[in-house]
């Protein structure tokens, strides 16, 4: 709901431990006590890396739905595949890295700073991710009240 990167991982290779690294950072980040019961899901295309059992059934100990896009429909995970052209747009193609490790850390700073911290989204209230983060989590305090 607020489009910030919580995991992320970059690699030569698209393999299934890829997926659970980024899985493993954004559930550190943003559920550090645990996931199990909040109910929880994931969108994502039908590739091998989310539909293999190892990946399943790490999502499935810890509670968290997985939710596929119908097949060879890119408009099914559009936030998804929008992020990608992003990431494209404002950093892979607009540099040039002479390192795997540069290419990371400016990947990480982009998405901490740049991204979460400073990107509007018109579909946010022309708010950065962070920012709305905030004011949503002060709008339920509000109602909690």
């Amino acid at each position: 709901y607020t489009k910030k990167v919580v995991g992320w991982n970059l690699s030569v290779r698209n393999k299934t431990g890829d997926w659970k690294k980024a899985l493993d950072m954004a559930i550190n980040q943003e559920f550090p006590q645990g996931v199990r019961g909040r109910g929880l899901k994931l969108v994502s295309d039908n590739g091998s890396q989310p539909t293999s059992l190892n990946f399943m059934r790490d999502m499935s100990d810890l509670g968290i739905e997985q939710l596929f896009t119908s097949y060879n429909n890119p408009k099914g995970n559009a936030d998804t595949e929008r992020m990608m052209r992003t990431i494209k747009e404002e950093v892979l193609w607009l540099n040039e890295f002479y390192s795997f490790q540069e290419a990371k850390e400016k990947l990480d700073t982009w998405f901490v700073t740049d991204y979460n911290k400073l990107y509007v989204h018109s579909s946010l209230g022309y708010r950065s991710p962070d920012e709305f983060e905030a004011l949503y989590s002060q709008q339920v305090l509000k109602e909690a009240m």
